[in-house]
């Protein structure tokens, strides 16, 4: 086999049971109900950093064979500045609050919305976003992802409500 498809397929399986430990180990910590990312979406923003870092660096002060070698570290380039844009929104970003009559919720790609959990109308589990949708009266949605502090205990919240989180 491969040894590159051998490590992408090994680093799926890592990532999967990381972001599984992750996810059950953070969804009922909360301060107040408060509702943020933790520290390893800060970590992803930095590695990113840190790997476009490393890749300018040998674009600039190393010899490389640029006819071979370019547009491959211009790809790593441009695809981990995206996610390092994507991971630092989320991370620094996305915040949220809920209490027991509303849920706050704020992120840089859907703007702010302030919901009463009397407007919700369901609420679903997305296994391959690893999100959570809660959907209101108004056409509001907001997405909770499961690596968020506090996500388990909104929907316990929306499961005392009496939905069924699918």
């Amino acid at each position: 086999m491969d040894s590159g498809l051998l490590g992408g397929i090994i680093g799926g399986i890592v990532s999967i049971a990381l972001c599984s430990v992750v996810s059950t180990r953070i969804s009922h910590k909360s301060n107040n109900g408060q509702l943020k990312f933790g520290l390893i979406v800060s970590i992803l923003f930095w590695v990113c950093l840190f790997i476009i870092g490393i890749c300018l660096y040998s674009l600039i002060f190393t010899d490389i064979n640029y006819e071979r070698d370019l547009f491959p570290i211009i790809g790593l380039i441009v695809g981990f500045g995206l996610a390092a844009v994507y991971s630092f929104g989320e991370a620094y970003k996305v915040k949220g609050s809920f209490n027991s009559q509303t849920i706050e919720f704020h992120t840089p790609w859907t703007g702010s919305k302030h919901e009463k959990w009397t407007d919700l109308e369901s609420a679903k589990f997305n296994a391959s976003a690893n999100w959570y949708t809660l959907n209101f009266k108004g056409g509001s949605k907001i997405r909770l992802s499961a690596l968020m502090q506090g996500h388990g205990l909104v929907i316990d919240h929306v499961k005392s409500l009496g939905y069924s989180v699918k």
